[in-house]
């Protein structure tokens, strides 16, 4: 009797995707996660640091919220503006991904947040969009010290729910709230 290719297709699918199915679920945003939710968090630029939960069982903490906005401020010209908790809940997932891999907590390293239109243009030349979700207070460049570009964007792209910026030569990845989209630059 002739093998059945469509039925024994759709068979191997539907086993190859229950089989993705933990991985999926653990790529998903925290949005419906509950518990503490920590972040330990640096910034280059300024020399500062945050280390505490920003969030219980999906609320945020108006301090914390109010600290990171500090943290994720405009370094060029001290400005904050309230940032996407969902940037927040990003890099809580870079975060904890981590933690599975490596069996410890690490420091994520930012380099962008917020950003004024000046300051953007400013950056055009380096890469910066002229629409950026950094304007809007939607996204972040990351990095984790210690670790390469290739483990960072594996990880990032596991998490990321919107954009996806990988920034090779500059070791760097960026992630956004908005549409989902990837792009990459070499410089």
């Amino acid at each position: 009797m002739p093998a059945d290719p469509i039925g024994s297709l759709t068979r191997r699918r539907a086993l190859l995707g229950l089989a993705a199915l933990p991985f999926c679920a653990a790529a998903a945003p925290a949005v419906d996660q509950t518990g503490e939710r920590r972040l330990r968090l640096y910034n280059p630029h300024t020399d500062e640091r945050f280390d505490d939960v920003y969030a219980v069982d999906g609320v945020v903490s108006a301090d914390a919220w109010k600290r990171l906005n500090w943290l994720l401020r405009d370094h060029h010209v001290d400005k904050a503006t309230d940032m996407d908790p969902g940037v927040f809940d990003l890099l809580w997932l870079m975060s904890r991904r981590y933690q599975v891999a490596k069996g410890r907590r690490v420091t994520i390293n930012l380099h962008s947040g917020f950003r004024t239109p000046e300051t953007n243009e400013k950056l055009r030349p380096e890469g910066a969009a002229r629409n950026s979700l950094h304007l809007q207070g939607k996204a972040v460049d990351l990095s984790v010290q210690g670790y390469g570009m290739v483990f960072l964007a594996n990880h990032a792209r596991a998490v990321a729910s919107g954009g996806l910026g990988l920034y090779w030569r500059s070791d760097f990845v960026h992630l956004d709230t908005g549409p989902k989209r990837l792009w990459y630059k070499r410089f």
